[in-house]
């Protein structure tokens, strides 16, 4: 059985219960059963000398190059390489000790998130504005919530979602994280992407912050 991370509406107080910690193994397609950071997995791509490339865990994934998937499909392996790698981070962690963070994702949440939350594109996160938010920013067209705790944000050039994966503490220092993973497409041009950011809060009257970030190689 998949783990799935509780999803309640909550505030950005400190609680009195124990923060919320795990794995969101719904929005993980072909993730059979989490086992530490190697999840086991049923998952199928065309390989580039037209055989099939069988995924049984993220170990093989991992190890997989690009080159071996045909080209079409380099966006969904992509996508598969950063679900395998969240699962990695949520595996390395633990439960948090306290949180100033919702338990669900909420717009409100992601208004609050930095300005370098948006997508990096081409490979280079946008260069923020010292202090200004998503929600401020002339950018950002729209922030609005989707179904299944989703979040979407429209920019002037893209279109961005960006799904819960996992909650818990992930940096050590006893505050609750939230770990994103950040799905882009162009509006109006040719281009997609995907990655992982995990933000934090780390006291109650304090900003959210982004904190990490990762982005599978092209």
């Amino acid at each position: 059985m998949v783990v799935i991370s509780s999803v309640l509406v909550g505030c950005s107080a400190a609680r009195a219960a124990p923060p919320p910690y795990g794995f969101n193994g719904l929005a993980f397609a072909g993730l059979v059963e989490p086992h530490g950071e190697d999840g086991r997995l049923d998952y199928v791509l065309d390989g580039a000398n037209g055989a099939e490339l069988r995924f049984a865990s993220c170990a093989q994934v991992v190890a997989t190059e690009a080159a071996a998937v045909r080209e079409d499909q380099y966006p969904v392996f992509r996508l598969l390489r950063t679900n395998c790698q969240a699962l990695a981070r949520y595996a390395s962690g633990r439960p948090a000790g306290g949180s100033h963070l919702p338990e669900a994702l909420t717009p409100a949440l992601v208004g609050a998130l930095p300005t370098a939350a948006l997508p990096a594109v081409g490979g280079q996160p946008m260069v923020p504005t010292a202090g200004e938010r998503l929600k401020a920013s002339s950018g950002v067209a729209a922030i609005e919530a989707l179904s299944g705790g989703r979040v979407r944000v429209l920019t002037r050039d893209d279109d961005i979602v960006y799904t819960l994966m996992a909650q818990g503490d992930f940096d050590g220092d006893g505050v609750q994280d939230m770990l994103l993973r950040l799905d882009w497409r162009a509006r109006d041009a040719f281009g997609r992407g995907v990655e992982l950011l995990q933000i934090t809060r780390r006291t109650a009257d304090g900003p959210a912050e982004l904190s990490w970030r990762w982005r599978a190689a092209p």
